[in-house]
């Protein structure tokens, strides 16, 4: 499956993109597929019998917060219901409810059986098929839990997956002094996840994911699976059957934006867990195997986004890149005109070797992407390619709102020049024509400063900037070459 299913990849990737990019894309997953050593480690017995312990602790003190996991069903091999099944009924934490509302034609037997065995798991044959959002949405009116997870009919959570959802919502009604579920102020908590075969003989494909980043997540679902979320959140949200397909990505985009588009952003509501809790089965006809098999979800992804930017009164167009399933926002005349949690954005420095030396830097001052040639993308999730939230970006590259700009120079002592936006502009060009960006910068401001001062100036700058309660973005199309 494998090779086969590689070059089916490449095939289809040239067809869209061209040669050129099919080659360095090809390059690049070679290259990260010498490097991955991943391999899925179960946790011990041992630690699954102390969180066991632990659990029925809180469910003697009455203290336990209920999950519902929703799974909509249609047609689905006995095999895999099984699996996903028993990953449920294996969890270590144990006060959950499963939710299956099947919409295959007959019932199915196997469900019945294991809801007759077990009452915490509940079987709903639906009377039609209504699509997979509102299938889903018939599921979740049944769902009594006060956190609501969603699990695709084919897939498989760790045992401990509800074990750390609970733990980061008890910690926060602990911190909180808060008694009732409802009030508690985390409303989605996501987790890591990986892929594994049809026969959980290997695991692969591991993504660790960023703490909650709104423009990486309007770049591409990157948060997907396991999530839940808040019951009186996910209930009043629904999934919206126009966007089938992507109706995971427009469900979380809204939850997510209803948090951190407006100003002053909130804190806490949204947690990442960096642990796999979730394996992603990979078979020929899944997603997670073959991303060409639902271009649909694609575009229904861009409508999602879409209907957010005019949700929020944001001028912006779509734009769907040469990976599938990742987007860029084209503000219109610039974020800053849309986005009021926006205080700056910054691109890249290429060197002439065509290597990034400069960019976005993450909170303890690394350069992210660090000598990543020109051409690649970073990785199965093409993180140097998408725009971003990042602690700081370089300063040789960058553009502050205008109201900013004293702040600039009063932390800079240098007199300000939107070098970004001129090198946006460049590279809008160099696309136009075909080529990559070329603009060659002569920015003497800086002519004095090496790279450490450089850093330390624009960790500087953006971290006052932060302090304001704005956002700073990295836009990787923004480029600016230098000697």
């Amino acid at each position: 499956m494998g090779i086969r299913n590689a070059v089916r990849k490449t095939i289809a990737y040239q067809k869209r993109n061209g040669t050129r990019a099919a080659f360095f894309a090809a390059l690049e997953r070679v290259s990260d597929n010498i490097k991955d050593k991943y391999d899925y480690v179960p946790l011990s017995e041992e630690v699954l019998q102390e969180q066991k312990r632990e659990y029925k602790l809180l469910a003697e003190a009455g203290n336990c917060v209920r999950f519902s996991i929703v799974v909509p069903l249609f047609n689905t091999p006995e095999k895999y219901l099984k699996e996903m099944i028993d990953s449920v009924i294996a969890q270590t934490y144990g006060n959950w409810e499963l939710v299956l509302a099947d919409a295959s034609l007959g019932t199915s037997d196997v469900a019945r059986e294991y809801a007759d065995e077990d009452p915490r798991i509940k079987y709903y044959h639906l009377d039609k098929n209504d699509g997979i959002s509102e299938n889903t949405n018939r599921g979740l009116e049944k769902a009594q839990g006060d956190y609501i997870g969603l699990l695709d009919h084919d897939d498989i959570l760790t045992p401990d997956a509800l074990y750390e959802m609970s733990r980061v919502i008890r910690k926060s009604m602990k911190q909180n002094k808060l008694s009732r579920y409802q009030d508690c102020p985390v409303r989605l908590i996501y987790s890591d996840e990986d892929k594994y075969d049809g026969d959980r003989n290997s695991y692969f494909e591991h993504n660790p994911k960023p703490s909650f980043n709104m423009d990486y997540l309007m770049s591409n679902n990157y948060i997907c699976h396991f999530t839940v979320m808040r019951s009186d959140v996910i209930k009043r949200l629904k999934l919206r059957s126009k966007y089938d397909g992507a109706q995971d990505f427009d469900l979380f985009l809204r939850a997510t934006a209803e948090a951190t588009l407006e100003m002053p952003m909130a804190s806490g509501q949204i947690v990442h867990i960096g642990k796999v809790l979730y394996h992603w089965r990979c078979h020929k006809n899944s997603t997670a195997a073959n991303p060409a098999s639902k271009t649909y979800a694609y575009e229904a992804g861009k409508n999602a986004l879409a209907d957010l930017m005019k949700r929020y009164g944001i001028s912006a167009e779509v734009e769907p890149l040469q990976h599938l399933g990742f987007y860029r926002i084209n503000y219109v005349p610039d974020i800053f005109a849309g986005r009021r949690d926006v205080g700056c954005i910054g691109g890249k420095i290429l060197s002439k070797r065509g290597r990034i030396v400069g960019g976005a830097y993450a909170k303890d001052k690394t350069l992210m992407y660090a000598n990543l040639p020109e051409g690649y993308s970073g990785g199965i999730q093409h993180r140097a390619v998408l725009q971003q939230d990042c602690a700081a970006v370089d300063i040789r590259c960058l553009s502050v709102r205008p109201e900013l700009i004293p702040l600039y120079e009063q932390v800079t002592g240098i007199k300000y020049e939107d070098k970004f936006h001129e090198a946006l502009s460049q590279a809008k060009l160099s696309k136009e024509a075909g080529k990559h960006a070329s603009w060659q910068a002569a920015d003497d401001r800086f002519i004095s400063f090496n790279q450490e001062e450089i850093v330390e100036l624009s960790y500087r700058l953006c971290e006052e900037i932060r302090k304001k309660g704005y956002r700073v973005v990295w836009d990787p199309r923004a480029v600016q070459r230098i000697d």
